[in-house]
């Protein structure tokens, strides 16, 4: 005898059926998720591992919106890491807050989601609010990065080997883009230039400030491995066309070199000119054209800065941003215009008057979104890690000091002010790899302190 299933529960099975059809993502998207939220809570170390590892192609911005990938690894990605803090906080015993830069962080958390009023009087749509803040909570896996791989010195190493790891394939996922780009159309030189990606710039940077660092203070193999980690990020920093990252590297190389020997030195500084001098030449011989074409784009880039008005549109442009973003920044000082608020500025390199919510110069884009109060904290938070990162440099210094927390602390340090420069260049606050970035630093400070402070009670056990 057949069983006639009940045609309310026949509609809601076919209902869900189609549900599955139409949204093909879906059900992967929820296998992932609790797979992600198991190792959470399971496998701690291994949820970080994917995050890191994943950070590559989840980073990178297509210029095309947000694709279906992004919005699910985002998602999967912000809410297990909130799911960890409320249960970090409510559940488990253990005090989170260990300074007064933590507690400011959480409380810019806290604070910016506040925000949504303010978006919701001023007609931001409040989908758009709910992902620029999303991004704030990636700089929380600054706590589990600290408790989970600050143990002891093997979860450190493990700690800098993954991070080494997924800034070696963003570093290749960005050159493959480049040549994906530069293989689509090739027909005109300028498109050399506007094949280029800069989102992942700072990262390249603060791969190459502690690659350079580590390189003296790891053995032979690792050696290896990390300097060939620093040469493929100085290739894909090459490849984003941004004059002022390429500056910013020997600005960082030199703030490191004044915490390490001489003998140190000489071999950054021929080992520098030896792979530029091996770099121009094997580019030469593989295609001339493009070489020659591609060193010409490098010299006109630096040239431009010298044309402030009428030949660097990009300087000019952030001029006439900031200009129109501030006096929205003096109408509502306090509470800020929303996450995502729009004004109205004029682009001097495509002529044209255009609505957009994006600031170039990240501390007034802040300001404008969040209001003084707000944006005061997040800058205290920023500056606290600052003057914790400047004192683990010079702890480092001590011969007691480990070397892998030596090399770290020396070569965040390093990058601290191209930091503050890229927030004045790039925005970072509402960017995707910003929010990581941050993660990291305040992170690796951390992770040095503590190495430090181990070394610091048992100076004998660590030699």
């Amino acid at each position: 005898m057949a069983y006639d299933v009940p045609k309310g529960r026949r509609t809601e099975r076919i209902g869900i059926v189609n549900i599955i059809a139409d949204l093909p993502w879906l059900l992967p998207a929820i296998t992932g998720g609790v797979c992600i939220l198991y190792a959470m809570i399971r496998y701690p170390k291994v949820w970080l591992a994917l995050f890191l590892l994943v950070l590559p192609y989840f980073l990178m911005d297509t210029g095309e919106g947000l694709s279906v990938t992004e919005v699910v690894l985002g998602g999967l990605f912000t809410s297990s890491i909130a799911l960890w803090m409320f249960w970090r906080l409510v559940v488990d015993p253990r005090p989170l807050v260990k300074g007064w830069t933590d507690f400011l962080l959480l409380f810019f958390i806290l604070a910016s989601f506040a925000n949504i009023i303010v978006a919701r009087f001023n007609h931001v749509e409040l989908s758009g609010w709910a992902v620029d803040w999303s991004y704030f909570l990636l700089m929380l896996y600054y706590f589990p990065f600290r408790e989970q791989f600050g143990k002891d010195t093997t979860t450190f190493r493990q700690f800098i080997a993954l991070a080494g790891v997924s800034s070696f394939l963003m570093a290749l996922y960005s050159a493959w883009t480049f040549k994906q780009k530069m293989a689509e159309n090739m027909i005109y030189a300028y498109q050399i230039q506007a094949s280029r990606s800069a989102t992942m710039g700072p990262l390249f940077l603060l791969a190459i400030c502690v690659g350079l660092v580590l390189i003296f203070h790891v053995k032979w193999r690792p050696k290896l491995l990390t300097f060939l980690v620093v040469v493929i990020n100085v290739a894909a920093l090459v490849l984003t066309f941004t004059r002022t990252l390429w500056v910013l590297v020997f600005a960082c190389s030199f703030l490191a070199m004044l915490f390490l020997r001489w003998q140190q030195n000489s071999k950054i500084i021929i080992g520098g000119v030896a792979l530029l001098a091996v770099s121009i030449t094997t580019f030469y011989a593989v295609n001339p054209k493009v070489a020659g074409v591609a060193l010409l784009f490098i010299q006109k880039r630096f040239t431009s800065s010298t044309q402030l008005k009428g030949g660097d549109f990009s300087f000019e442009t952030r001029l006439i941003e900031v200009s129109n973003a501030w006096r929205k920044v003096q109408q509502a000082p306090l509470g800020g215009s929303g996450l995502r608020a729009k004004f109205v500025t004029w682009a001097p390199i495509e002529q044209w008057h255009n609505a957009t919510a994006f600031v170039h110069i990240g501390y007034v884009g802040l300001i404008h979104k969040l209001g003084f109060p707000t944006a005061a904290i997040m800058f205290c938070v920023l500056i606290g890690f600052s003057i914790r990162s400047m004192r683990a440099a010079l702890a480092a210094r001590s011969p007691h000091a480990p070397p892998l927390a030596r090399a770290v602390a020396i070569g965040v340090l390093a990058f601290i002010p191209a930091m503050y420069i890229n927030i004045f260049m790039a925005g970072i606050f509402d960017q995707r790899y910003g929010n990581v970035m941050f993660a990291f630093i305040f992170a690796a400070v951390a992770l040095s302190e503590e190495a430090l402070r181990r070394a610091q009670e048992a100076p004998t056990s660590l030699q």
